[in-house]
């Protein structure tokens, strides 16, 4: 299964304000939004020139901002970058594909965020994808990724993996499983994806210097608590499992940083 940046722009330009309130509505459980985002806050200084690869709608370029960093947004799909602007216009936001950033130059950023999956969509582009970071990334910066994650996925959704499995045979699921590859299609994938293990996405980052950190983000299925207390139970149990290094497989997503060499 390839690459296909035509659809992918297509899917998010149709997605819209979709993509922003994923973390509100449960898609991605709400949870994750604050491990992605203690990551950043580990990492990102004042005045630091950063990329934001990926960036969507800005979720998480508003919080680039909240930092002190001088931020370029780059993504796919032009609809998704109208509505980052809508957010931040001071930003410098670019049309442009994950595997190909010649637009920008060798060691250009102090640090490279590429949250959300959009290496997971890049499908079989994935190590180029991850070189053409490091390689706008100066030596001893840090890149910020996360990708699909294939525990937290069957964990969370387990019994549509049986119902797919009685309705379509167990083979495709199978394939999934050994593969990563998740299909486009009904019941499977909004889009083509590979998802990750923490050992894959370690050795996907590795040839360009050293991980030094990874969380799971979404270890926990989206909980609808209004009660304050038992709200904030959640958020500690979730930020208990995210960071052990024994869960790193078991988010939605799986965050990994990497010390360019």
């Amino acid at each position: 299964m390839s690459w296909d940046p035509a659809r992918t722009s297509q899917f998010f330009d149709e997605y819209g304000e979709r993509e922003w309130t994923r973390f509100e509505d449960g898609r991605t459980p709400g949870p994750s939004l604050t491990t992605h985002t203690r990551m950043l806050e580990g990492y990102v200084r004042p005045g630091d020139r950063v990329l934001d690869a990926g960036c969507g709608p800005g979720r998480f370029t508003v919080e680039l901002l909240r930092l002190g960093a001088h931020v370029t947004a780059l993504d796919i799909s032009p609809g998704q970058l109208e509505l980052l602007r809508g957010r931040a216009p001071a930003v410098d936001a670019v049309v442009g594909d994950i595997t190909d950033l010649s637009l920008f130059p060798d060691d250009g950023f102090d640090l490279t965020v590429c949250y959300g999956g959009a290496l997971s969509y890049v499908v079989d582009r994935a190590e180029q994808a991850v070189a053409e970071l490091a390689r706008v990334t100066r030596p001893g910066g840090h890149i910020l990724v996360s990708v699909m994650g294939l525990a937290g996925a069957v964990i969370h959704y387990a019994p549509i993996l049986v119902e797919l499995a009685r309705r379509d045979g167990p083979a495709k699921s199978f394939e999934v499983a050994r593969t990563g590859v998740l299909p486009e299609g009904d019941g499977y994938g909004h889009l083509a994806m590979r998802m990750y293990l923490w050992e894959e996405l370690e050795d996907l980052l590795a040839p360009h210097g050293e991980v030094v950190e990874g969380a799971a983000a979404g270890v926990l299925p989206h909980l609808e608590v209004e009660e304050p207390e038992i709200r904030a139970l959640v958020e500690e149990l979730e930020e208990k499992l995210a960071f052990d290094p024994g869960s790193r497989s078991c988010g939605e997503h799986l965050i990994g940083v990497l010390r360019v060499a």
